[in-house]
């Protein structure tokens, strides 16, 4: 499963490639350790302002690989719950890179890929985006996945996708701040364009910025770190202008 790095806009924009389109842009462990640091290398080159994730193919992520199942066998819980946590953890280090991730959701978004997307800085849908949660079918109850949309959408909505019992389309994941905008499905390249453009023309340390206003914020609910972030972007301009 080819993952790619190319740098574009005098490097102001990396570009990230995942292409296991074969099976769905699905993940095992290795293929998520090695997107995580393709996406870490993108995002610490000093010029680089934003990430544009590309995955290839007519589907956004199939979830987690269902060959790597057999591997569970005789399996105990503590080794799958430190299996779960580190694929949260490397999931948290996307969330956690210094810069906006872009990426064009498109097809379908299947289990692990919910919280592949909730991870994304703006991801943008096509109106034929679909997100189902088939866990249960293999007698799963949802881990990391299961946190993610407990803690973003409302209770009944948690449950009826938690359980299959339903399907989130584009507009669903709008309303639940899951995608920043839902676009046509011919449209929805253009659109990424439109945005990765619109950040490529914002300064970089601004961005960065942003992006440290808005994580510090959520994870801390104080906005005193906002304070310290917006102060030393207004300063570096002053001492520039």
């Amino acid at each position: 499963m080819p993952i790619t790095l190319t740098r574009e806009h005098d490097g102001r924009v990396a570009r990230v490639g995942y292409d296991n389109a074969g099976r769905g842009n699905a993940f095992d462990d290795h293929a998520l350790r090695e997107l995580v640091a393709a996406m870490q290398s993108a995002a610490a080159h000093p010029a680089c302002a934003v990430v544009r994730l590309d995955m290839a193919g007519r589907h956004f992520c199939g979830g987690w690989d269902t060959s790597s199942f057999a591997g569970l066998a005789g399996a105990t819980a503590e080794s799958v719950a430190a299996g779960l946590r580190d694929s949260d953890t490397q999931l948290g280090r996307i969330r956690d890179l210094p810069v906006p991730v872009v990426a064009a959701v498109r097809g379908r978004v299947i289990g692990f890929g919910a919280g592949l997307l909730a991870a994304l800085h703006l991801p943008i849908a096509g109106q034929n985006a679909r997100l189902t949660l088939p866990e249960v079918r293999f007698g799963f109850a949802p881990a990391g996945v299961g946190f993610t949309i407990a803690r973003r959408l409302p209770r009944p909505q948690a449950y009826a996708l938690l359980t299959g019992v339903t399907e989130a389309t584009a507009a669903d994941l709008l309303g639940w701040g899951l995608v920043a905008r839902v676009v046509s499905d011919d449209d929805l390249d253009a659109a990424v364009d439109e945005v990765v453009a619109a950040l490529a023309a914002v300064p970089g340390d601004t961005l960065r910025g942003v992006v440290g206003v808005v994580e510090a914020s959520l994870a801390t609910g104080s906005p005193e770190r906002a304070y310290e972030i917006s102060a030393a972007t207004i300063t570096s301009r002053e001492v520039h202008a």
